[in-house]
Formats: C-alpha cells, structure tokens, sequence
C-alpha cells in the first residue's frame, strides 16, 4: 500500500476546507507542510515574521469569509504567533495556527527548540491541543477547522511534532472526516423575536449597533431594510462598517456620543457591550436593550438586557422583518421629520463642521486630516482600508469612509499595533480584485514594515501610506505629573522625518515622499496607478508631529473622534 507523510495530510486537509491559500515562514518542522501546498493547490505565502503570519492570514479568512490558515515553525517561532491569536480571539476572527514542536520522543531531554506550546495558546484560542499520532492528523484538523469557524468565531492552536509530521501511514488508511458541519443558522426563540419587534415598532428614539460579528452570516439586506423601514438611525464597531455604507443617511456614527447617551430601544447585532460602546452604559439608564448574538454568554454582559436573543444574526432579523411586515407604514416618514433624527443631524453637522477646515488645511507639516481627506478622494468605493496606529487610526475614524462588507480593517478591541501592513497582505490575497490601502503612524508601520518585502516577492500590489510624524503620541510628561521641565519630554520621539519610502525603493517598488500638501493627491494618484501595473507602492508623508498625549479623559484628543 501507498505511504502518506503527516506533512502531506495536513495540506490535504487545508486544501479539503477548500482553503487556498496559507502563511508562515519555512522551518523546521513544518516546511514540508508548505512544500506539499501546492501540490494540493494551497499557496504558500511565505513572510518576513510570524507574528505577521497570524495577522496576515486572521485578515485573509475576515474578508474571504472562511478561516485563515498560519503555519509556524518550533521553538520561537511558535510564540512568536502568540500575538497573532491574541488579536484573532479577542476579536473573534476565524484562525488555525499550525505550530510545530519537538519530536515527543525526545519530550523533556532538551532537545533543540523544546517548548511546552500547549499551555502558551490555552488561553488566548478557543482550542489547543497536540496531534498524537500521524493517522489522527485529519480527525485533529477537521476539529480545528469546526471549531474555528462556528458558534463564535475565533483562533485554535494545533501542535505538530515533528515525528508526526515526519512519519508515515499507509494511504488507505487513514479516516477522512466528512459531514462535520451544519449549513442550518440558528433562529431566534419565536416569543423573544415578536417582544424584539414590539420594542423597535414603539420606540420613539431607536438606534442600531452593528458590529464585526454580523461578517459570518452578512445579513446585508437585512440590516439595511430594518433601518430604512423604521427610519432607526445606526453606528457601527470598526470594523463593522460597510456592511450598509457608510454613506447611508441613517448611519450616524457622527453623532455617536449623541445617538447611544439618548436613545430608548437599543438593537445590537454582532457586537459586544465591551469598552468600545462604553461597556454599556453610556446609554440612558432606562434604555430598553435588544442582544442578538451567537453566543448566549454574551448576552446580558455589563448591561442588562430586556430582550436577548440567541442565533444567526441573518436568521433573527429575519425573523424580526417578518414579524413587523404590515405593521410598518409611515414609521419611516414620522422618523424623518421626527425631532430624534432632527437633532441628531444638528450634531452631525456641528461635528462635521469643527474639522472641515482640517480636511483641506494648507498647514505645513501636513496633518493627518488633510492627508486622509485626499487618501478618501483618490480611492475608490470598494477599497479596503486597513489602518494601523494611535493618530491615525483615530483620525481615520472620522475622515476614511467604508462602503462594502469586511472592507475595514483595524487592530480591533485589543488596540494591537503592527497589524496594518500584514492585514494588507492577507485581505489582497483574498480580494484581489480591489484596491488595498494600508494607513499606518510611523510606531505602528515600524512593527511589520518589513512585510512590504513579501508583497513585492509574492506580487501583491498594495499602496503603503506612512503617517510620518516622527514617533507614537507621548510626552509633556513634566506637564501632567509635576516633574521637573524637561524630564521624560517626547519620551516616544524617533529619529525625524525618516524616510521610509527608501525601504521599498530597495525592494523595488514604487515610491513617493510628500513635504507638501499640494504634492499629496498627486503622490496618491500615482501610487494607485502603480499598483494598477502591478506594483507595490509605499507614500512617505511628512506629518505634524504630535506633542501631547491624550489626557484620560480624552480633552486633548477632543479631534481624535466623533466622541461629543
């Protein structure tokens, strides 16, 4: 009989999820897995750090709706991926890491990258364990693929020692798992779905949170007729944005402050109550909430809840339209003249007016307004955005619009720093038909910077935008603790106005460094048009350099975001 190495079924296995494409960095014991991919029609991207594995490949499986696929090396290798995953669980983003570890005949003598991974990723993934045996290889990974991917999202770690990858089984043999996943979606309880309508048909200020969650069942329709049927206003998470546009008259994500402190019946799909949205409880005190999420243990979390709802976001507001159909006429029109959706647009445009002059400002060092006002003009509607850093990531907030579904990219609920470039690399794998921008701060830019080498290597043509403003927020400590002048001042400053561009340029990509204002949108429009021709292109800006750390109570961010 055929013999069948264990480096061989686990690239059988991706390949049967009907995932194609994976990311690591070739080493010992797993090399092989990557070798056997294309074989079985899996591409291998091969990057620069595995920590940008777990990024790039967490962001490939968001926005191709499956699950990303890492592949580690041993030793530090593997908890080089810890970030990865930590990033992946906490915001709940389908992730296989495949890490490899020592022979376990070898297990305790010290052999060469010995490490118990196991107990690293135990509690940062919804499933950790060690294959035992090469024969199990398929059992253990359609388990992890299972796990991954249903109830709620998230990372599993599997461990491969090299002697289970290495040995071999005879081919007849082993035991390929089939029909281990449910197409059905889970409806809501019929009794919590009519109070749910009840509440929204009555409610005299509504309002709508979307969040992330909503990507696995893209309840597009869905959420975009409930708004327009009940003129019910909106505001996103992130990266729940585009999944109705951002354009849409009744998102009011520039209001956000306005909307959650007044509202009466609050729906929230796919999201959590976690710091994002205040922990809940920046809405009124007699606010009536409506949960619909995956996972029951969600519900009811940091704030109580009046009806909360368990099952497919798709599924129950599904439900919900068709428990309000004939009992909706004119609710939209009353809303539009209504004083809810009155007063909100009075603080919409009061918000939009304090940064108008921000957005086309002259001022030179450029501003990150102005920088991501004419990135928002030079783009198209269906690019995706990931954007990375502290100045940046909130400007970009305010300033860079989301129209499709999975289209923006962030460090999430965790604030991780160092994703936006590997998030590039994995979302324009998996949607290479659109244009991908990356807007990263100079810190955040500096983590992963060398992933702009595996672009250009792999043919991923990506524009790369570099906020320069010569260091991460941080300084006048002396000012805010009573030190001496002079002490701990700009403690976060990096060498000026460096010019990053240059790492591409020797790489070989296209390359622009703006100075001034005028010269942003023709830089922008020339790096677009590059990447057009198939070319890697990175923008330098030399930006404002930020002097001052936002306060706790968050004055001296006051134009970081719609936050009033």
């Amino acid at each position: 009989m055929a013999q069948v190495e264990g480096s061989s079924l686990v690239a059988q296995s991706i390949q049967r999820e009907g995932i194609e494409t994976l990311f690591g960095l070739a080493g010992g014991p797993i090399q092989d897995i990557m070798g056997f991919g294309p074989h079985f029609g899996v591409r291998p991207i091969g990057v620069r750090h595995e920590q940008a594995a777990a990024f790039a490949a967490t962001a490939y499986g968001f926005v191709k709706n499956e699950v990303g696929v890492a592949v580690l090396a041993a030793g530090p290798a593997v908890s080089n991926g810890v970030t990865g995953a930590h990033v992946a669980f906490d915001n709940c983003l389908p992730l296989v890491i495949l890490g490899g570890s020592g022979a376990q005949k070898g297990r305790y003598t010290g052999t060469f990258q010995e490490t118990d991974n196991v107990p690293m990723y135990r509690g940062i993934t919804k499933m950790a364990v060690q294959v035992d045996s090469t024969a199990r290889i398929p059992e253990y990974m359609a388990m992890a693929f299972r796990k991954a991917r249903t109830g709620r999202p998230g990372p599993v770690y599997i461990d491969l020692p090299s002697d289970v990858l290495q040995n071999e089984v005879d081919e007849e043999s082993v035991n390929w798992p089939t029909n281990y996943y449910t197409d059905a979606p889970s409806p809501g309880n019929p009794d919590q779905v009519k109070r749910a309508a009840e509440l929204l048909l009555n409610a005299e200020r509504p309002m709508m949170i979307i969040g992330k969650g909503v990507r696995w069942s893209e309840p597009t329709a869905e959420l975009r007729q409930l708004v327009e049927t009940l003129g019910m206003p909106y505001v996103t998470s992130p990266m729940g944005r585009g999944f109705i546009p951002d354009d849409h008259p009744m998102n009011f994500a520039a209001a956000r402050s306005a909307i959650m402190s007044n509202a009466d019946v609050v729906l929230i799909v796919g999201s959590r109550l976690n710091w994002m949205f205040g922990f809940g409880r920046q809405f009124p005190a007699d606010a009536k909430i409506i949960h619909i999420d995956i996972e029951a243990e969600e519900i009811g979390s940091n704030r109580p809840v009046e009806v909360g709802i368990v099952g497919d976001a798709k599924a129950v507001l599904q439900q919900i339209l068709a428990e309000m159909e004939g009992k909706t006429a004119g609710l939209a029109e009353r809303a539009e003249e209504g004083p809810w959706l009155t007063a909100l647009r009075e603080r919409v445009e009061s918000n939009a007016q304090s940064i108008q002059s921000r957005l086309t400002s002259d001022a030179n060092p450029i501003i990150t307004h102005r920088l991501l006002h004419e990135v928002s003009q030079v783009f198209p509607r269906d690019t995706i955005y990931t954007v990375d850093g502290q100045t940046t990531l909130a400007t970009g907030r305010q300033v860079l619009q989301s129209y499709t579904p999975a289209s923006r990219l962030n460090s999430g609920s965790n604030g991780c720093m160092g994703v936006g470039v590997p998030f590039a690399v994995g979302a324009k794998l998996a949607r290479p038909e659109v244009p991908v921008v990356s807007v990263n701060g100079d810190c955040a830019f500096g983590f992963n910077a060398m992933e702009m080498e595996t672009a250009v290597r792999h043919k991923v043509p990506i524009v790369f935008i570099i906020n320069n403003n010569s260091g991460i927020v941080g300084g006048a400590l002396e000012s805010r603790m009573g030190l001496p002048e002079g002490y701990g001042e700009r403690v976060a400053t990096y060498v000026p106005d460096i010019r990053y561009d240059r790492i591409l340029e020797a790489f070989g990509g296209h390359t622009e460094n703006v100075t001034e204002p005028s010269e942003l949108r023709p830089a922008l429009e020339r790096a677009f048009q590059a990447t057009k021709e198939g070319k890697v292109a990175c923008v330098n800006v030399m930006s404002e350099h930020m002097e001052v750390m936002p306060t706790r109570d968050g004055r001296a961010g006051a134009l970081m975001g719609y936050d009033r």
